[in-house]
């Protein structure tokens, strides 16, 4: 070793410790620029699979044909948001249980590339973040004492989970991940950084490999990474091995090469056309990486759900944009888990640097289909506010508030008020700059529970310009003033998640008129898949939108894919599973993925809350197949 490798190895504080053959140990060797398992050179090939954004059921499902693809690790996010929705109270059960998905690993025979967080982003909700860090006044990933209160307590229950699955420990994880592409992110708070390395190491000890991953330009380096921890980096086909890993080592010149994701596909957005990567193109540049002694990681490997109300967004110049319910990515193994000609394309290349699978690939499995399921209207979703909210679920305030600020997450909120005067025809109902978030349904009621309402129109989110409905009808003194606030996602990437609230976040005016005393009412849906709902007091032909749409339904358990184009916008479920959102009349998904992992039995409730447009045909078919690349 030379003077000048000693005094750069010196500068990022970076020890060698003994290795003692035979002992478990998983290490940088930064010496020799490559990872030591057990004494012995060593390089993953790993792919990303979420385990939150498929049913626990299918965990193993997925796993096997990773290792049947010529994988030998597997890399998950851990999303925040997706194990506390409120603050002090964490769900490790069912789907959330990441003990059972880290044992399944071990049992399959994958290492484990663990990325922890606090921010994940992955076009998942807030980016992982809990929504009640927008209740405080916090400096989102930053030092802000306040924000690292909260991520403390965050980290305390979380990071003792993985001790015991540790690969030193006798487990699968090899690797750990803190923050995620902070380089992207304005804050650039190095303290934090080093309050995160701190915090690991203090739950998961000295000898735990520690990584971030960023941009490969040294400009997001600068920011995203600490030199004494791996840096690792990521980027798709377009870009040269060569020059991304020379400016990953222009920052940290020795340690193993990574590249932490390496992009199969890309993320998708309503309107859009969907993303393909070629197969091909993959492999060509899979090959260069690998030929350069390099790990890497397919980011997606495994498609997945973003179920309910876990879709992101992201933030444009005028409004957000909204990420599809699908998270099949256009991966090796797509979103019902069925392997693809791009698995058999990447296996084969993968072979070419590491020892062929001992496991033959599993079968796909068996879909089922039913057409012309016809449901019933039952009328107008204000009818159900009332019906179906608890004494937590409402609030009466002066003005308005955000559903932060009455500590509502997720899901939507009717805001009411009575009219104390009569109003005339052509009004206009005014909302403040960036005040809506993020969709509103506006409507009239004449009685509390909503039965006769009109509905007078619908605003979208336009940020840096004040929305406005002209009203053509005249308002009656006594009337109620509805709004349906629909939170559509939060943003989950870049400098605006820090200031964005949901629900209205201001004052109300009518024809310049400030409007008080209102009542605010949380809904979540699932509640709806219990029973068959009660009939309707008025004719459903004559119910406004929202409309709620209803089927007793008898099908084989097996996994099926709902196609809903007869409707327009709004969220389907099986029971009380939320299958996600559906926005037919924009795509470019068409259907919604329903696993056979959420049924027990040949019966369920079909529900559809439709916020757009009357169905005319009221029906909806069961396909064998997913449509994902259809636009209106």
């Amino acid at each position: 070793m030379d003077l000048t490798k000693l005094f750069v190895l010196g500068c990022l504080t970076i020890t060698f410790p003994a290795i003692v053959i035979g002992e478990r140990n998983f290490q940088v060797d930064w010496e020799n620029n490559q990872f030591l398992k057990d004494g012995e050179p060593f390089r993953y090939v790993s792919g990303s699979f979420h385990y939150s954004r498929t049913p626990s059921s299918q965990w193993e499902d997925r796993m096997i044909k990773m290792k049947a693809g010529g994988l030998n690790a597997v890399q998950t996010y851990m999303m925040w948001n997706f194990h506390t929705q409120e603050e002090g109270k964490y769900d490790f059960t069912g789907d959330r249980d990441i003990e059972n998905f880290l044992q399944i690993a071990n049992d399959t025979g994958l290492l484990v590339v663990m990325r922890a967080g606090p921010y994940s982003c992955a076009e998942w909700e807030f980016g992982g973040f809990p929504w009640f860090l927008r209740q405080d006044d916090v400096i989102l990933r930053s030092s802000d004492p306040k924000y690292l209160s909260y991520v403390d307590a965050w980290l305390d229950v979380l990071l003792p989970k993985f001790e015991r699955f540790l690969y030193n420990n006798g487990g699968p994880i090899i690797t750990v991940q803190f923050e995620n592409e902070y380089g992207s992110y304005p804050t650039c708070d190095k303290a934090y950084l080093q309050h995160l390395v701190q915090k690991f190491r203090e739950h998961l000890g000295p000898d735990v490999v520690l990584f971030t991953t960023d941009g490969f330009y040294t400009s997001y380096l600068e920011c995203g990474a600490l030199k004494s921890e791996l840096v690792t980096v990521d980027f798709g086909t377009s870009t040269d091995p060569k020059e991304a890993f020379a400016d990953k080592q222009k920052f940290q010149p020795y340690g193993p090469l990574v590249n932490s994701e390496y992009y199969t596909g890309w993320l998708n957005q309503w309107g859009d056309s969907f993303t393909y990567i070629s197969a091909e193109d993959i492999a060509t540049t899979l090959d260069k990486i690998l030929a350069m002694n390099a790990s890497v990681n397919f980011y997606m490997y495994v498609g997945g759900t973003n179920f309910a109300y876990w879709s992101g967004a992201n933030s444009g110049d005028d409004e957000n944009t909204y990420d599809i319910t699908s998270y099949d990515y256009d991966s090796p193994i797509s979103e019902s888990g069925d392997t693809t000609w791009k698995y058999f394309v990447m296996k084969d290349t993968i072979a070419k640097y590491l020892p062929p699978p001992e496991i033959q690939v599993p079968d796909n499995s068996t879909k089922t289909s039913l057409k012309g399921v016809k449901l019933a209207s039952k009328g107008t979703l204000l009818i159900y506010f009332d019906y179906l909210a608890n004494a937590s679920d409402y609030q009466s305030a002066k003005y308005p508030k955000s559903m932060e600020e009455l500590g509502f997450d997720y899901g939507f909120v009717l805001y009411r008020t009575h009219l104390t005067k009569d109003y005339p025809e052509n009004i206009k109902l005014s909302f403040p700059l960036n005040g809506i978030g993020d969709r509103v349904t506006i409507l009239t009621a004449m009685s509390h529970n909503h039965s006769t309402a009109t509905y007078l129109g619908t605003l979208d989110n336009k940020y840096r310009q004040v929305q406005e409905l002209e009203i053509n009808i005249g308002l009656q003194k006594g009337y109620y003033i509805v709004l349906i606030c629909e939170n559509r996602g939060r943003v989950n990437y870049g400098g605006d998640m820090q200031n964005q609230h949901k629900g209205i976040d201001g004052n109300v005016t009518l024809n310049g008129e400030v409007l008080e005393d209102w009542d605010m009412i949380h809904l979540k849906l699932e509640g709806m898949g219990t029973t068959i709902l009660p009939p309707p007091d008025v004719p459903p032909s004559e119910a406004p939108v929202p409309i709620v749409y209803q089927a007793e339904v008898e099908m084989d358990i097996a996994d099926t894919f709902l196609n809903c184009t007869s409707f327009s916008r709004g969220v389907a479920m099986v029971d009380t599973f939320n299958l996600g959102r559906y926005w037919n009349s924009l795509g470019p998904q068409q259907t919604l993925y329903v696993p056979k992992g959420i049924r027990t039995s040949t019966k369920f409730i079909l529900t559809l809350v439709e916020f757009e447009e009357r169905s005319v045909e009221e029906m909806v078919d069961f396909l064998d197949y997913p449509i994902l690349n259809q636009l209106a």
